[in-house]
């Protein structure tokens, strides 16, 4: 019997598959480091590993072919499985954009008529249609459906019909079917119709129903559909295979029938409250994200999305997020302990906000345009200072790495130097896990958003470069070509963050692209098939004044190190 690689033993940037032209892993997406996104050529991938203990091997390659030969538009690709004596994984597309339970956030007691038809109705075509030729997704919940340009996209499609039995491991039990529970039992085309009209149905009205989720305790009625097209739903609900809808192509063309009549009739008898008043609202459990479910990428997702996250409630997600009086109530400055006793790096609270990004003065390459607005719709924290020899040596000795090199500058309170993209991924995995709060790279948004500060000029501070603001090749500090310099031996900016021009060049999340030419409005990290960089911000001691601009972005290879690149952290607020 073969001995595969143990999965729980994978970690951010090694190396997987063949030595020529490997996978390089990103982050992981499932708590249990099965499933990761992972870079090759340029492009990202959804890599999900072989367990012996959940599954025959065989049959976990005949299906991975198999569901290599699904296509459409609505699904992410699934390409032929990797097998060798130490590796076995499926391959898959990343999907550019927002978890569907992110996208439910922003409509908690259910999203518009129309924007419930844009999502759903790619997703109902793909499943008819697949469905007549003998495949079926198996998984869909909250984390499995991904928002493209406000259209619904299937990801992970087919990946689990080789588990022996679907867990709440594996997906959200909200959606698990009954005939889940069974001992033996199979994906069929009646359980996705089950699972996708329970998804329509947490669109409609909101996700908390989803905590009670019987059929008996839907309201009466909904003021976006008329009262026959909701008890039609309500039937088509019920969890008994003979109640469950034969083409979701037809639910579809029903909601939009009703879109049409609202459109071209004013409200009617027949529409009435939103809500039976004698059916209250129930408090969310605890949020799941775990698992292949939670493919992503993100996006752009985005947001912030692709990346692993926290169980929450959604009360406490609401609490934080909703109200400024509680966002005003968060401490200005955090400085989070560590289980190994040590502390995360210093904070600071950033409010929501929108802001011009980009070259705002005509002094910039192409790739700072067009100048554009993005929103900030949620604050986050963000690092006071680039993190430093002395936090990353913590990490480094505690994860068994290679201390990076000075370059015999000190260590200790200069800001860590030699350290690639993915080493700097490694540590804000390893910080979230010391703190149990999630912290990630900043995003381009992020980033320039806390180094402007408000401004509108090359620097926080104006135009030109000045003693005593900035560390760079001409900026007048002792240190100005020659190395880096202690963090926070220049001036601070009305943020409160230190070193944001110059010192050294500081990784974000984001993949490069050339321009910004579809680039995101709200904050969320930008991603991209073809991600053929990630992005460095910020100049450092050895660049030109003009390389520490606040607009300034430029490329480079994830897996490279420089004695001028470092990094900082975002905290995220949940």
């Amino acid at each position: 019997m073969n001995q595969y690689y143990d999965v729980t033993k994978l970690s951010i940037g090694q190396h997987v598959g063949v030595e020529v032209d490997p996978y390089v892993l990103n982050y992981p997406l499932s708590d249990d480091k099965s499933v990761w996104v992972a870079d090759q050529g340029g492009r990202s991938f959804v890599l999900r590993f072989y367990r012996a203990e959940r599954g025959d091997v065989n049959e976990f390659l005949s299906l991975a072919r198999k569901y290599a030969k699904v296509k459409h538009s609505a699904i992410t690709p699934n390409y032929p499985p990797f097998y060798s004596t130490l590796w076995v994984f499926s391959c898959s597309a990343l999907c550019g954009g927002e978890r569907l339970y992110s996208y439910l956030g922003k409509h908690p007691d259910g999203a518009p008529l129309n924007t419930v038809l844009s999502v759903f109705d790619p997703i109902a075509k793909a499943l008819d249609q697949v469905h007549d030729r003998g495949f079926v997704h198996g998984h869909m919940d909250l984390n499995s459906v991904h928002v493209v340009n406000g259209a619904g996209v299937l990801t992970g499609f087919g990946t689990h019909h080789w588990l022996t039995q679907i867990t709440d491991q594996d997906m959200d039990p909200r959606f698990i079917p009954p005939e889940y529970k069974k001992r033996n039992s199979s994906s069929t085309v009646a359980s996705d119709n089950y699972m996708f009209m329970r998804l329509l149905v947490a669109m409609l009205i909101g996700e908390s129903w989803l905590d009670n989720s019987s059929v008996k305790s839907l309201p009466t009625s909904i003021d976006s559909l008329s009262n026959a097209t909701w008890h039609k739903i309500k039937q088509w609900l019920r969890p008994a295979d003979r109640h469950r809808p034969k083409s979701l192509t037809e639910v579809m063309r029903l909601l939009r029938a009703d879109l049409f009549v609202s459109n071209a009739t004013p409200m009617n008898e027949s529409r009435t409250t939103r809500r039976d008043n004698s059916t209250p609202r129930m408090p969310a459990v605890t949020r799941w994200a775990i698992g292949g479910a939670g493919i992503a990428a993100a996006g752009v997702l985005g947001a912030a999305l692709f990346w692993p996250s926290s169980d929450l409630e959604r009360s406490d997600v609401e609490k934080i997020e909703s109200t400024a009086t509680t966002f005003d109530g968060l401490p200005q400055t955090l400085e989070e302990p560590l289980k190994d006793g040590g502390k995360a790096p210093k904070v600071e609270k950033l409010a929501p906000n929108t802001f011009q990004m980009g070259d705002l003065n005509g002094v910039g390459d192409d790739n700072e345009l067009p100048v554009h607005e993005v929103s900030i719709p949620t604050g986050f924290y963000f690092s006071k200072f680039e993190v430093t020899f002395a936090q990353y040596d913590r990490f480094a000795k505690a994860t068994n790495k290679v201390l990076p090199p000075d370059n015999g500058w000190g260590r200790g309170n200069r800001p860590v130097i030699n350290v690639s993209w993915y080493d700097a991924k490694a540590y804000t995995a390893w910080l979230s896990a010391q703190t149990g709060s999630e912290y990630r790279l900043p995003t381009e948004v992020e980033w320039e958003y806390s180094a402007r500060a408000g401004s509108d000029t090359s620097f926080w501070y104006g135009n030109e470069v000045k003693p005593g603001y900035s560390v760079c090749d001409s900026c007048g500090s002792q240190w100005d070509g020659v190395s880096t310099a202690p963090v926070g031996s220049q001036a601070s900016n009305p943020l409160g963050l230190f070193d944001m021009h110059g010192n050294v060049a500081e990784w974000v999340e984001d993949c490069y692209h050339d321009s910004y030419d579809g680039a995101p409005s709200e904050n969320q990290v930008w991603l991209s098939d073809q991600c053929t960089g990630r992005v460095l911000r910020g100049g450092s001691w050895f660049d030109s004044p003009a390389v520490g601009r606040s607009a300034t972005r430029y490329r480079a290879e994830p897996t490279l190190r420089a004695s001028n690149w470092g990094f900082r952290v975002v905290r995220l607020i949940k």
